[in-house]
């Protein structure tokens, strides 16, 4: 698959173009971070991996990535690891007394700590607070959410799937489960509110994790694949 057609399938949602992904730039991907990073273990640089194609889906549905340099979305990726890679080895780095939160630490002080906190600070917070919310929702929230924000299926096609009703019931479950995650919400910090597209994009980042976790453990238990080489994009 050429640059163009994978940035296509992260914009529909392509577990395809990620399986590709996973399958074709994983291995140049340890490889040049265990070079760099040598304090990172392997497991780290896995996981750094897959967030790093979290922070890859974001950036291009923002727009951040045109396709057209040899390697652009592999190169692109990379620099998106380094800059993780690089947020992990701070975070590994022993933090001062004077910067430990207190273990007696309120909510009301930490909802205060987080409202005096850089804007950029907040919204990565903001994102994992959401995330998660979306992982504590019961399995079937979780799975008409999924169906309805990744896979971008019609409400009476998830009736059939999840095995309800109809459309509306669907409905009236989804609008149930969108309660429920205020609620967990409110429970980790009531300063985190949300949108739908905060949901929205919850989702496909809990997706793609789980896509690329199973994609990852069926690559070591035996799945091989060739070196990474691109195809050329066409004119």
């Amino acid at each position: 698959m050429t640059d163009s057609q994978l940035v296509t399938g992260i914009l529909n949602n392509s577990e395809r173009a990620w399986i590709y992904i996973c399958r074709n730039m994983r291995g140049g991907f340890k490889a040049t971070m265990l070079k760099k990073y040598i304090f990172l273990t392997a497991d780290e640089i896995d996981d750094l991996f897959q967030e790093s194609c979290i922070t890859l889906m974001e950036k291009v549905k923002e727009g951040h990535f045109v396709a057209g340099k040899p390697n652009g979305l592999f190169n692109y990726l990379l620099k998106i690891g380094e800059l993780n890679a690089n947020n992990l080895v701070r975070k590994k780095k022993p933090v001062a007394p004077e910067e430990a939160i207190p273990e007696t630490d309120t909510l009301h002080e930490a909802e205060n700590r987080f409202l005096s906190l850089p804007e950029d600070v907040k919204k990565k917070l903001q994102k994992e607070c959401l995330d998660r919310v979306i992982e504590a929702l019961p399995d079937t929230c979780r799975r008409i959410l999924k169906l309805f924000y990744w896979d971008h299926k019609p409400m009476d096609d998830i009736a059939s799937i999840v095995g309800m009703k109809n459309a509306d019931s669907v409905i009236a479950k989804k609008s149930k489960c969108i309660k429920k995650a205020e609620e967990i919400r409110k429970t980790i910090l009531d300063t985190c509110g949300f949108s739908e597209e905060d949901i929205r994009d919850a989702f496909e980042r809990s997706a793609l994790r789980a896509l690329l976790k199973e994609e990852c453990t069926n690559m070591d238990e035996g799945y091989v694949t060739a070196a990474y080489e691109p195809e050329e994009d066409e004119d």
